[in-house]
């Protein structure tokens, strides 16, 4: 495992090219069945759907990309995981030396997998089968929001040009589109899902749907909704009026997931328990444990496996890996636990649409009723409920505990006090920047372990307050003492794409390098 990742860093580059200038290249049907062949019964639909679905995470458990795409890259810079391996003579991401190889994985990925079936899918069902280009849409914006908080600037509008060219947009219009593309699906949908049990497919609906939400017209509608407002509160801090217009306009009709019944994952096994399992590269993020210990937060025990010593212990982004870590990472360090091993992987569950309404009623934003207070203590007790935990009334209550300091039990030079130091109970007398940092903490509490979107949060609000790493290795290119904001873009851009990357690193606002924050990551809470 060690060794292909070492080798990916050239061999991507060599061998893949520019996921966007070569468009033609890509532009293949992954399910390997001729137009003929799925001419009936919409399988030119199911397929590129399922293709799309599944395109989500790397699934298959030998494919060692997932692991670049996010368990080695946002999960770790998120404060949820840490790896015990030494990549690279310990230069790699957790050091802040941003492995081209590395961050090219979601590039590639989401080019290929999910632009290229939603290309095709707007050409087969755009005119004809609308519900078809609705639900692609949904899958798109679900896919690429993610690989633009990554970069920040990506190829969207212009995809698939007739003339090859493949401009960037700003992430402000990348945005724009999305909410643009998330009103749409709603409004072909919602007429469909007045009858709560119309499926897309209603003859084969198991076979045609990999997600819990199983075909269900209406669930789609809600997982739409939910995604706009989600990034509706990703850009309030720099535009607020039309955070608050997408925002409101999300829990309008049918409305968001509030219920756990209707949160939205795809059945599959986590590739996660592949890597933290045999393969041993990553276990429990220094801070997540930290704060989840001092809380003597019930989830851990579904999150997380004990160590030999029966406690939870996180690794430390930026540890010096030696021999003492290798020899004792599956020892020492706690592995990732239960929630990785219900073959089942989330995209979207309840309790962070509570969260969202609860900073939202923060900002003035009418949420349907309901305060931030109670937002928030539904939010916790939806999480506790989601996971099978008990306590959650004794736990929102809790107005003492805070988060503990990190103590590395192989290396002092790691131990770092508590960062992140609010309590859990609410309280109307804090200001609204603690009220928000309370929110975020238990909103990325409840997200585990989905990184990128917890990544996103941090950088967007500052909160949880997490640990710096032990060692920055950048040379200057992320200064001391502050937090990666992005990755760098696919390095194939440089020659393969010349035009269209001078464009996005213009459209960027800043010098191509993890130091340089996304066009909503202001470093300003706004109220």
């Amino acid at each position: 495992m060690k060794n292909k990742l070492l080798v990916f860093g050239s061999a991507l580059a060599l061998l893949l090219g520019s996921c966007t200038s070569n468009f033609e290249d890509i532009n293949t049907n992954e399910s390997g069945f001729s137009n003929n062949d799925l001419e009936q019964d919409f399988n030119r639909v199911k397929a590129p759907i399922r293709a799309m679905e599944r395109g989500m995470y790397i699934l298959v458990a030998d494919d060692w990309q997932g692991d670049i795409q996010f368990n080695l890259n946002a999960d770790i810079f998120s404060g949820y995981m840490g790896t015990p391996t030494a990549f690279e003579g310990n230069r790699n991401n957790s050091t802040y030396v941003l492995l081209d190889g590395w961050n090219g994985a979601e590039w590639v990925q989401k080019y290929q997998r999910e632009m290229v079936n939603a290309y095709n899918l707007e050409r087969l069902t755009k005119e004809k089968y609308p519900q078809f280009y609705a639900w692609s849409l949904i899958l798109k914006v679900y896919a690429m929001h993610k690989t633009t908080d990554y970069y920040g600037p990506i190829v969207y509008s212009g995809f698939g040009n007739a003339d090859g060219s493949t401009p960037y947009d700003s992430q402000q219009a990348v945005y724009n589109k999305f909410f643009a593309e998330l009103k749409t699906a709603v409004d072909i949908l919602t007429p469909i899902a007045a009858d709560k049990t119309a499926t897309f497919f209603p003859d084969k609906k198991d076979a045609t749907d990999g997600t819990t939400g199983v075909g269900n017209v209406q669930k789609w509608v809600k997982f739409a909704n939910s995604l706009r407002l989600r990034l509706a509160m990703r850009i309030s801090n720099v535009d607020p009026v039309k955070a608050k217009i997408e925002g409101e306009a999300a829990l309008a009709g049918i409305g968001i997931i509030t219920s756990n019944e209707d949160n939205m994952a795809y059945k599959a096994e986590h590739p996660v328990l592949t890597y933290t399992g045999p393969w041993t590269d990553i276990n429990a993020g220094a801070p997540i444990v930290s704060i989840m210990n001092g809380y003597n937060d019930p989830r851990r025990a579904v999150f997380f496996h004990k160590t030999k010593t029966g406690t939870y212990q996180g690794i430390r982004l930026g540890s010096i890996v030696d021999s003492d870590y290798e020899t004792a990472k599956q020892d020492q360090f706690s592995q990732i636990g239960a929630i990785v091993e219900n073959n089942l992987i989330p995209w979207f569950n309840a309790s962070e649409s509570h969260f969202l309404k609860a900073e939202g009623a923060l900002k003035g934003w009418n949420m349907g009723g309901g305060t931030a207070q109670s937002f928030y203590e539904s939010g916790i007790a939806t999480s506790f409920a989601q996971l099978g935990a008990s306590g959650a009334a004794d736990y929102t209550n809790d107005d003492t505990s805070i988060s503990t300091g990190f103590t590395d039990p192989l290396n002092a030079a790691n131990n770092i006090a508590a960062q992140n130091l609010v309590t859990i109970k609410w309280s109307d007398a804090v200001s609204n920047e603690v009220k928000l940092q309370k929110i975020i903490t238990q909103k990325w509490i409840a997200g585990f372990p989905d990184g990128q979107e917890a990544w996103a949060e941090t950088r967007r609000t500052g909160y949880p307050k997490l640990f710096l790493p032990t060692n920055n290795f950048s040379g200057g290119k992320i200064p001391e003492g502050t937090f990666v904001r992005r990755l760098n873009f696919f390095v194939n851009e440089k020659t393969s794409n010349p035009t269209g990357y001078a464009q996005g690193v213009q459209l960027l606002g800043g010098v191509d390098t993890g130091a340089t924050r996304l066009w909503w990551d202001t470093g300003v809470n706004k109220f």
